[in-house]
């Protein structure tokens, strides 16, 4: 009988066979215990209460700011956009320009002072003379009689008055013989008194005469330039005027000389006359310095001085009179030339400068627009306030009173904005980066 097979054994064999099998290398897992019903229903609801906190915590906030947004939104929507500028003051040292016209220091119309005709002219328009240099000679033969006959006749009084000299010497030593009457001696006296008096104004008549002699060499009253020569050689010559012109007839005075035989005018310092307006005024000193640019003469400057001012503003235009001199030695600077004088000098009490496109004119004045913070983010509230300009300077003026330094007003406001209505302000403008006056007139 054959014995079994050994390894059919073992693998019939019973649990032991099994235990030492090829199980016997794995573990064995931990025993499982299902959750009860009542602990699964109370997760599930914490759960549920924290998902519901999450929820108000990040959704209401969200959408209450969502509201605040709408709703800032549509009052921007509705609100016009309206652009400012900030009002400031000019700067302490300030710059006016003024026009004016080149004259000279000094200028005169030469008459003449006989009658007569014209025997020379010595000085032509553009002659430099110096003063007392004979400009003309007159050839008047009439005056030349009166010289004569005014000298006959003071020899004859004074011949007259020889006789009564004589006279009285012999009344007085007949007087004193008792042989003539006191009455007689009184009309001796009286008698030379009278010839007295008739010598001295024949004396006088003829230094008269020969003062008027001289009149007939026309001189030059100062050192200057002959600008208008209106006579000729031969042309008659009252004292009126000149019967004729011949030769710059228009002088730089214009027909203020007409009539007149020569004009000359002192050009080695000239001067021009500002008319400065009352804002300035006070700021106006003697021997302030200014700066005087001609448009015939690009590229060169003159440097004048304030000569005087006349003191007093000019009831219609509010201006003050100043003079400012220049020294023209060589010439450059000719009467008649359009000039601007720009003077720099410090103000007290500078002016507050706006642009002109924020004045809004109205029924009620000169006005601007305020802008004023109000509430609602992103808007502000405009309202009107009343200005007085001090000057116009074109694209700035000057505000004198109304608003305040710092002030923000709106640029070219819209005629449909209201006294109190919301707009919306864009960022504003610095008006120092724009073309700032500082005081300078360009009318």
């Amino acid at each position: 009988m054959n014995s079994p097979d050994p390894q059919l054994t073992s693998h019939a064999g019973g649990p032991e066979s099994q235990d030492t099998g090829h199980h016997v290398d794995v573990g064995s897992a931990p025993p499982v215990h299902p959750m009860s019903g009542r602990r699964l229903v109370i997760a599930g609801a914490v759960g549920a209460l924290v998902l519901v906190a999450l929820l108000v915590a990040t959704i209401v906030p969200r959408h209450a700011v969502t509201t605040e947004l709408r709703a800032e939104a549509a009052a921007r929507d509705s609100a016009p956009t309206v652009q400012v500028v900030t009002v400031h003051r000019a700067p302490a040292g300030s710059e006016l320009s003024l026009p004016g016209t080149i004259q000279p220091l000094h200028e005169a119309a030469i008459y003449a002072r006989v009658t007569g005709y014209v025997k020379r002219w010595n000085a032509d328009i553009g002659a430099v003379v110096k003063a007392g240099a004979v400009l003309a000679e007159i050839d008047a033969p009439e005056l030349e009689q009166e010289v004569q006959q005014a000298e006959s006749q003071l020899s004859q009084t004074r011949a007259a008055l020889q006789l009564a000299r004589a006279d009285l010497e012999r009344w007085r030593g007949l007087a004193r013989d008792s042989a003539v009457t006191g009455q007689e001696l009184d009309q001796k006296k009286a008698a030379y008194d009278a010839a007295s008096a008739t010598t001295a104004a024949a004396e006088a008549n003829v230094r008269r005469l020969v003062q008027t002699r001289q009149f007939t060499r026309v001189r030059a009253p100062f050192a200057g330039v002959v600008t208008a020569r209106n006579v000729d050689i031969g042309s008659l010559i009252t004292a009126a005027g000149a019967a004729n012109a011949s030769a710059g007839t228009m002088g730089s005075a214009g027909t203020a000389g007409a009539g007149s035989m020569f004009r000359i005018a002192q050009t080695d310092t000239v001067r021009t006359y500002l008319t400065v307006p009352e804002t300035y005024a006070t700021s106006i000193q003697p021997d302030l310095v200014a700066t005087i640019t001609v448009q015939g003469i690009r590229g060169r400057t003159f440097t004048g001085r304030v000569a005087r001012t006349s003191h007093v503003l000019d009831a219609t235009s509010r201006t003050l009179l100043t003079e400012v001199d220049i020294a023209n030695r060589d010439f450059a600077l000719l009467p008649g030339m359009f000039a601007r004088a720009s003077l720099q000098f410090p103000r007290v009490t500078p002016p507050l400068l706006l642009p002109a496109n924020a004045i809004v004119i109205r029924s009620s004045g000169v006005q601007v627009m305020v802008v004023e913070a109000s509430g609602t983010a992103g808007t502000a509230s405009v309202h009107f306030r009343s200005v007085q300009i001090a000057r116009d300077y074109g694209s700035t003026v000057e505000i004198s009173s109304g608003i305040g330094d710092g002030a923000t007003v709106v640029l070219n406001p819209n005629a449909e904005l209201m006294d109190g209505a919301k707009v919306r302000v864009l960022a504003p403008k610095d008006p120092r980066g724009a073309a700032d006056v500082q005081g300078q007139t360009r009318s």
